[in-house]
């Protein structure tokens, strides 16, 4: 049986960070700079600004001139048209040189200045007189957010002319100061970590790819952090670091990477980061059974995992996660239209049945997805349509029913059926992914392994609310 691959919005997303995506602000330092637009007789040339406007004032003209003009085309309800949105990006280019060009003119220039004759240059993609203007810039010792973009620009085009120690200095810099934007300082990193990668100089990789990985891991930590980019991030930065150590020829650490990029992904959780884990791991090992290492692993910190957000319970009382600490909690992602979900039911109700007693919670998680056979519903109907099915598919526990995808995100659900097994302690223990015969035998065996184990919190344990009809 193969899971089902669900379609979640929130995997589609563009970061400064992850530098192998297009679609970047003129303004962001790591995104892909423009090439130097060419002249062309049919464009409409572009108004030039007063002289004697402030450096900032012709950056800003330049900086959002695109996005203007995007409004302006949307107002028009224009349809999208990829030489009108070409034509607009090769506007705002010469207008950012010309910008530039006339600041450049000026006798004296305060030492801020020099920053916006950098970004201008940038935007126009001037690679030479952005990179040379930045390090006029940086020279003057400045701090604070424009210090910290600039550092940027530096890292990007000192990058491009193989200037790796400048590059070094100017990401060491960005480290030591504020403010940091995780994403932008993981771009810098992993320019640096590419290009020696390039060079075959693996030592030095490694150890820049160590760094990727150090902020992907404060990306981690901050909850504000969408979890499919901070999962491209950890996965990436790790890649990387195996990569570095396989050609010096030291698989064991690579190995050993890898079961550590696996432990965070239970402790964040995130099935799609554990998918991610395991395929190298594989990749590295074709001996190695990642199902085994759920038992020889021994379990991480407790962490305050995601609380299941619903806008509907069928046959159970909301709960908490939390008001469940004492207790063995197994959460189920599924789906009425799911047919590898529908081949689990059995051993989830001979599970229910058997272990209820000795503290095992069973919590089905699905979405509105507003119909069903074929036929369009309305909230009230699909809850009527799901007690039906429970009833009919003789599923004794409850249901929690989404109205978002806020669940499978908090859980990096990617497909369905997919199982989360949560011990007394409150660790995520076992991630099941899919409705294989080796899978459902996997999570069967560490049920029986966290139902067994020794629980003691000083409290008596707490009960899940309404008790799931039978």
């Amino acid at each position: 049986m193969v899971a089902i691959v669900m379609n979640i919005p929130g995997r589609r997303f563009l970061t400064l960070a992850l530098l192998s995506m297009a679609a970047f602000s003129p303004g962001s330092a790591l995104g892909q700079a423009p090439q130097a637009p060419q002249p062309s007789p049919e464009t409409k040339e572009v108004k030039a600004p007063s002289e004697t406007r402030p450096p900032k004032d012709l950056f800003d003209e330049a900086d959002s001139y695109q996005k203007k003009k995007f409004e302006e085309f949307n107002k028009q309800k224009l349809p999208y048209d990829q030489e009108l949105e070409s034509k607009t990006k090769q506007e705002q280019q010469r207008l950012a040189a010309k910008n530039a060009a006339d600041l450049q003119t000026r006798k004296s220039l305060a030492g801020g200045d020099v920053y916006y004759v950098g970004m201008l240059n940038h935007i126009a993609g001037n690679a030479d007189e952005a990179l040379e203007a930045m390090r006029r810039y940086l020279s003057s010792g400045p701090v604070g957010g424009n210090a910290q973009q600039a550092r940027s620009v530096v890292v990007l085009y000192a990058r491009r002319k193989d200037l790796i120690p400048e590059a070094e200095r100017a990401v060491e810099a960005y480290a030591q100061n504020q403010p940091q934007i995780l994403a932008e300082w993981f771009g810098m990193e992993t320019l640096i970590t590419q290009a020696l990668q390039k060079a075959k100089d693996y030592d030095h990789m490694s150890t820049h790819a160590q760094g990727m990985l150090k902020v992907a891991k404060l990306a981690a930590s901050d909850k504000k952090t969408n979890a499919f980019r901070r999962d491209d991030m950890l996965f990436k930065a790790t890649s990387l670091i195996v990569d570095a150590d396989t050609h010096l020829n030291k698989k064991d650490a690579a190995i050993e990477t890898v079961v550590e990029l696996r432990k965070m992904a239970l402790s964040l959780p995130s099935g799609n980061l554990l998918r991610l884990a395991n395929t190298s791991l594989v990749s590295l090992d074709h001996s190695i059974d990642p199902r085994e290492l759920f038992y020889s692993s021994e379990p991480g910190a407790a962490v305050k995992l995601p609380d299941i957000v619903a806008a509907q319970w069928i046959d159970q009382a909301p709960v908490k996660l939390s008001e469940l600490r004492g207790q063995v909690v197994l959460l189920d992602f599924w789906a009425p239209w799911c047919g590898p979900c529908r081949y689990t039911f059995p051993k989830l109700q001979q599970w229910h049945e058997s272990y209820k007693d000795k503290g095992l919670v069973i919590l089905g998680l699905t979405n509105y997805f507003g119909n069903a056979n074929g036929r369009k519903l309305t909230h009230d109907e699909e809850i009527a349509y799901l007690r039906s099915f429970k009833k009919t598919n003789r599923l004794p526990y409850g249901f929690a029913v989404a109205d978002s995808e806020v669940n499978d995100l908090n859980y990096g659900v990617f497909s369905i059926p997919m199982s989360f097994l949560i011990d007394r302690s409150g660790k995520v223990r076992f991630i099941a992914m899919g409705a294989s015969e080796k899978e459902i035998a996997g999570l069967g065996k560490m049920l029986q392994t966290v139902l067994a184990e020794p629980y003691s919190a000083g409290t008596e344990m707490k009960t899940a609310g309404v008790a799931a009809k039978d």
